[in-house]
């Protein structure tokens, strides 16, 4: 049992709504203008479908409860006269949703550059000297140019131990690293506009009119919900 829920009688007569709910009891309101309540008990539900509680009782069967006490916007109202035409306006307000758009962050793009390390393989031709030792025989001309003083290497002389250091070179490859861009990462940032369904709760007054006595209207009292 919750508050808010529809009570029908045992013969479907519409009986209010439950405004209170306690351990053995709870209490329905009926009316708007002049409201009143009675009080149930739990063994007296029928029968409880959705939103709605069935009683086993009638409206004449039920114990009338004390009357609630009037809300701080209730008052007495007087229509004039006794005799003269009276008319009594009940102004009923309803809410009227206004949709706008406000700028909301829904993400961020993040760039940041990472500097990563790669091997390049080139094939560069180099050169290098190698020594080419070659033992050739004596000949008469070879003879003729030693003693025409044909100098020896580094100035040994004959039957003088020396060694010789030959240099042996070759070439080898260096780098020169300059910086070159070869791409750009471009981002840009567009506005796109598209239809989108949202909904709202509103709230709306409705009029609830009760009878009590020998009350004259023209048409249903029903007509007056709307």
């Amino acid at each position: 049992m919750r508050e808010g829920m529809v009570v029908r009688t045992a013969d479907g007569e519409r009986l209010g709504t439950v405004v209170r709910a306690g351990e053995d009891t709870f209490v329905i309101e009926k009316g708007l203008l002049l409201p009143r309540d009675f009080t149930a008990r739990y063994e007296d539900v029928a029968e409880v479908r959705g939103s709605e509680v069935r009683l086993r009782r009638t409206r004449d069967e039920m114990i009338p409860g004390p009357w609630l006490k009037k809300r701080e916007h209730e008052e007495v109202v007087s229509l004039g006269t006794f005799g003269a035409p009276q008319e009594l306006v009940v102004e009923l307000a309803h809410e009227e949703p206004h949709p706008r758009t406000v700028v909301r962050e829904v993400g961020q793009l993040r760039i940041h550059k990472v500097v990563r390390t790669e091997v390049r393989h080139f094939s560069i031709p180099v050169r290098r000297e190698e020594l080419v030792v070659e033992r050739l025989p004596v000949t008469d001309e070879a003879h003729a140019r030693s003693l025409e003083g044909t100098p020896v290497p580094g100035g040994a002389a004959p039957f003088e131990e020396v060694s010789f250091v030959i240099p042996l070179r070759e070439e080898r490859v260096e780098f020169t690293k300059s910086t070159q861009v070869w791409q750009e990462v471009r981002v840009s940032k567009a506005a796109q506009e598209e239809l989108r369904t949202v909904r709202t709760t509103v709230r709306r007054e409705t009029a609830e009119v009760e009878e009590r006595g020998e009350v004259l209207h023209e048409g249903p009292v029903d007509g007056l919900h709307s």
